[in-house]
Order: structure tokens, then C-alpha cells, then sequence
């Protein structure tokens, strides 16, 4: 998660609410999960990824710390969908 705050401080973004209505921080969010999902070798079901980046996005836009707000939406994610 050190990496995405790097990115978003490098690319100006407040990583709490972002200018456009969270664009930058989605993208990225969206790559960083399909990444995680390829290292594991795994495939997420549909819509999996538009559900944990939702969360996530929701998370820290309510003031959730980066790293809880991941924390959280991995496992409401785990809750909610069968990965193969």
C-alpha cells in the first residue's frame, strides 16, 4: 500500500478525496488488484475488482487510513466472492 500513497503524492492527488471524484486513485486500485490477482495466479470472479476499489474508494473518502481501508475491503471482497 506504500507504493499507491507514493503515486498519489507524486501525482498530486489528496489520497483522501480526489479532485475527480476518485478517478486516478480507481485506476489504480483497479491495476494494483489485477496485479495482486495475477501474482496469486488466481481469477476474480466478475465484478470483484469494481466491488473492492468501490469499498476502497468509500473507505477513504470516510476517512479511513489507506492501509485499514485495504484491510477492510479485501475481506468484505473474501466475504462476498468465490475466487477459483
Amino acid at each position: 500500500m506504500v507504493p499507491l500513497l507514493i503515486v498519489l503524492l507524486m501525482a498530486g492527488a489528496s489520497p483522501a478525496k480526489a479532485e475527480d471524484g476518485g478517478g486516478l486513485i480507481r485506476k489504480i486500485c483497479m491495476s494494483s488488484f489485477a496485479a495482486a490477482m495475477r501474482t496469486a495466479g488466481k481469477t476474480p470472479p466478475d465484478g470483484m475488482a469494481d466491488f473492492t476499489c468501490n469499498c476502497f474508494l468509500d473507505e477513504v473518502n470516510n476517512g479511513t487510513g489507506l492501509d485499514e481501508a485495504q484491510s477492510r475491503c479485501k475481506a468484505r471482497a473474501a466475504e462476498t466472492f468465490a475466487v477459483d
